[in-house]
């Protein structure tokens, strides 16, 4: 019996288990890798996304309406409607853990289109984020870090292009923090009506004003 055959199994050359050998040897190497090339690492920061919806109407308007000597008077009346100034609607984006890193994105949703690029861009600010629109609805990008502690805000009643429509939008955190259960808010706002201020019954005042009720 030759050499070549002294310990390998019959009919097996020890050529044929050094060319098996040279195949298993790397499908070996790159199994144990994988673990390692998958793992993820996972975030220590965290944000919490809240909306705010309150007020039915914007007390400048209602002044620019009826002036500043009877602005006082017509908002007692509406008050008693149950209608109250100082309308906000607004999201509210804090960094609870950390910071949030520059380059984190939100997606805002507008679906009856009442937003624009550029009015967003003004209520955010170019030093705080940057903004485009997608099929999806507008992009928010974080240009700098939002410190631990500290907070940005969406104004989305200042952008909006039309104050008396039926609206609805949603900001939610593109990105996943420590904490994903708390990244996504939804501030609403329901045409009430357009009051005929001169049904109110106050002497020299007329007009018409714009008022939305939330919807939270």
């Amino acid at each position: 019996m030759s050499e070549e055959n002294t310990f390998a199994p019959k009919g097996v050359s020890r050529r044929t288990l050094v060319k098996g050998a040279a195949w298993s040897l790397p499908v070996i190497a790159v199994a144990a890798a994988t673990p390692l090339a998958s793992a993820s690492v996972v975030p220590t920061w965290n944000a919490t996304v809240t909306a705010d919806c309150s007020g039915d109407y914007d007390i400048s308007v209602l002044t620019g309406i009826v002036g500043a000597g009877l602005v006082g008077v017509v908002q007692t009346a509406l008050g008693v409607l149950g209608l109250e100034p100082n309308a906000t609607r607004e999201f509210i984006v804090t960094a609870t853990t950390g910071d949030i890193p520059a380059g984190t994105q939100y997606l805002l949703t507008d679906p009856n289109a009442l937003l624009t690029v550029d009015g967003l861009g003004d209520v955010i600010g170019a030093g705080v984020a940057g903004v485009v629109s997608t099929s999806e609805g507008f992009l928010i990008t974080l240009t700098n870090a939002i410190p631990q502690g500290s907070t940005f805000t969406v104004d989305v009643y200042r952008a909006v292009v039309n104050v008396g429509a039926l609206s609805s939008f949603t900001l939610t955190q593109v990105q996943t923090d420590a904490n994903a259960g708390d990244n996504s808010a939804t501030t609403g706002s329901l045409l009430a009506a357009a009051i005929d201020l001169g049904s109110l019954g106050i002497p020299f005042v007329s007009g018409s004003l714009a008022v939305q009720t939330c919807d939270l």
